[in-house]
């Protein structure tokens, strides 16, 4: 029996050990069944909010694949580009027309202009480059040049076809709208009809007289005007028969009053008895007044426009000179004229333009003369 006792006193010293590991494996059994109950719940939850959950769309009908592209559309491509094309073009257009202020034909003379102005015509610009304003009617006698200045010279005889001498004054805005070329052509041409013709350079601020005939200008109508020199002395041959010429001479400080002299009106009368015609470059009436007594007094006054190069305001001008200083006869010429894109009618491959590199440079005291230089004039 004592064999028995201590046997069961071993088992009974184990007994809390194992009871301590006994409890601890029930504690970890208990904790593992709540995790596994509480996920399990959750699961049950989830598959019945899944189950009573109901889409707001729903497909009636699968998708069919299209014969032709959805995209892009090449007719409303094009018809866009062709809208915004020509929306761009008036654009362009009107801004040219908004911001091209210059005179273009004798139609925009005409419909500036306030007054009634005469139009004697029209010159071709011409291609080559000349290097001062030079006479070329003699050099070309049948150009298109030559043609249009006797259509000038023609048109002439509707302003006043009245027996004996007369005087044409030819003025401009500004320097560089060709005045100085058109006198000297202009009486040139005249000179071709059997007529005796002078030229008086009045321009005594800025003298081109003397450069287009290659003389010098030492002597002219600003010494005439002073007695300093005699009007034989003062007169000079051309090229051409019946055309002579006096220039400007040397720069005086004030050509307003020479011109205005009781001297001017005795020249006048003197050459009348000498010559047919009298024709006077007069200064830019834009910039001085000093060419004005001379527009007034004479019987054929003509005013110089530029193409591409005048200003339409300086169409005002004219209508001062009409309305205001009664200018009545005053005529127009449009100078420089591109006919190869204007097309008025010219078949000719001529043209007519000069540089006039001179630009705007008049002032009111008097300067040395510094010759052609720079571009034509």
């Amino acid at each position: 029996y004592l064999e028995q006792i201590e046997e069961f006193e071993e088992r009974f010293t184990g007994l809390p050990e194992k009871e301590l590991q006994f409890a601890r494996i029930e504690r970890l059994f208990h904790i593992n069944e709540k995790y596994y109950t509480l996920l399990l719940e959750r699961e049950i939850e989830y598959r019945i909010s899944r189950a009573g959950f109901v889409p707001n769309n729903r497909i009636l009908d699968q998708a069919a694949a299209g014969l032709t592209p959805i995209a892009p559309v090449h007719g409303t491509i094009f018809l866009s580009y062709l809208v915004v094309g020509f929306i761009l073009c008036l654009l362009i257009v009107l801004v040219r027309y908004i911001l091209h202020d210059n005179i273009t034909s004798l139609n925009n003379i005409a419909k500036l202009s306030n007054a009634s102005i005469g139009i004697l015509g029209m010159l071709p610009k011409y291609k080559k480059e000349i290097p001062i304003s030079q006479l070329l009617v003699d050099k070309n006698p049948k150009s298109l040049i030559a043609e249009s200045f006797r259509s000038v010279r023609t048109n002439l005889q509707f302003v006043d076809n009245s027996p004996g001498p007369k005087i044409i004054a030819i003025t401009s805005t500004i320097s560089g709208e060709g005045k100085t070329f058109v006198a000297i052509n202009l009486a040139g041409i005249i000179s071709f009809s059997g007529k005796r013709v002078i030229v008086l350079d009045l321009d005594m601020r800025k003298p081109k007289i003397h450069l287009g005939m290659g003389v010098e200008n030492t002597r002219g109508m600003s010494t005439l005007l002073i007695d300093r020199d005699e009007l034989d002395g003062c007169i000079r041959h051309s090229v051409m028969e019946n055309l002579d010429f006096i220039t400007a001479g040397p720069i005086p400080p004030n050509p307003s009053e020479l011109i205005i002299s009781p001297r001017m009106g005795q020249i006048l009368e003197e050459l009348k008895r000498r010559y047919d015609i009298i024709l006077i470059d007069n200064p830019p009436v834009g910039l001085v007044t000093d060419g004005i007594a001379m527009i007034q007094l004479a019987d054929y006054p003509i005013y110089i426009f530029r193409a591409d190069y005048s200003k339409k305001i300086f169409v005002q001008n004219v209508d001062r000179l009409i309305n205001e200083n009664k200018i009545t006869r005053l005529s127009v010429i449009l100078n420089g004229v591109d006919v190869d894109r204007n097309k008025y009618g010219y078949n000719y491959g001529y043209g007519y333009g000069y540089g006039y590199g001179y630009g705007m440079g008049y002032g009111y005291g008097y300067y040395e003369d510094k010759g052609a230089s720079g571009s034509n004039r």
